[in-house]
């Protein structure tokens, strides 16, 4: 009698036992899932933000690297001169070869950041938006759907399997070769490059250079 009162609790104790070891594994499954959730919205957000900065600096020179900005001097010589204030079927032309670029950084980042088949759908939106006739900015819309790992624990929970984040980032679209020729050519102006060998000129350039330096000096 007290063998089989000894067997029922042992298998009482059991099967507790396993009722507490499936929770505990749900929960714990729940909570990487969740995690993985956050990992995947605050990727999305730095994955935009940091393609905005990278097309924005090379827009103007597609064939740049748009990792690192690398340009040969044979795109630097064939590039137009006045790239930056087009409007018409060249200026749609840009837009859509960087749309292109950005889609592919985009969706190579994601790639490698996440697990294979994590990534579902990407959609990326770039907008070239004029702030002035000489400056603009570029803006990124980047909407990526997700299949969350160990999805189908969320779904015993009432949440969704599949995840889709929207993010929107705007930099400002410099044109690294534009700022480089107009310093160059501001340093060229006042040291008297440009006006080197033509006698009156020349005395003109470095008399406005010297009160320039001279009223800075009283100034100070």
């Amino acid at each position: 009698m007290k063998r089989g009162k000894f067997l029922q609790e042992s298998g009482a104790v059991m099967l507790e036992g396993m009722v507490v070891m499936v929770v505990t594994m749900l929960v714990l499954v729940w909570l990487l899932a969740v995690g993985f959730i956050y990992y995947q919205r605050y990727l999305t957000t730095v994955v935009t933000n940091d393609a905005a900065v990278k097309i924005a600096s090379t827009y103007h020179n597609p064939d740049s690297d748009i990792i690192m900005g690398y340009i040969t001097t044979e795109d630097v010589s064939a590039r137009d001169l006045y790239r930056g204030y087009g409007r018409g079927s060249s200026a749609g032309n840009l837009l859509e070869v960087n749309e292109r670029r950005t889609t592919e950084y985009v969706k190579y980042v994601l790639d490698k950041a996440n697990f294979s088949g994590v990534v579902d759908d990407v959609d990326v939106r770039l907008e070239l938006v004029a702030d002035s006739y000489v400056r603009s900015h570029v803006k990124l819309t980047v909407t990526c759907t997700y299949r969350t790992p160990f999805g189908e624990v969320l779904g015993v929970f009432g949440m969704r399997g599949k995840q889709t984040y929207s993010v929107v980032s705007c930099s400002d679209c410099t044109d690294i070769l534009n700022y480089y020729s107009t310093v160059s050519f501001a340093d060229a102006i006042t040291d008297g490059t440009y006006s080197k060998g033509t006698g009156i000129v020349d005395s003109v350039v470095k008399l406005l250079n010297t009160l320039v330096k001279t009223y800075n000096h009283f100034r100070s």
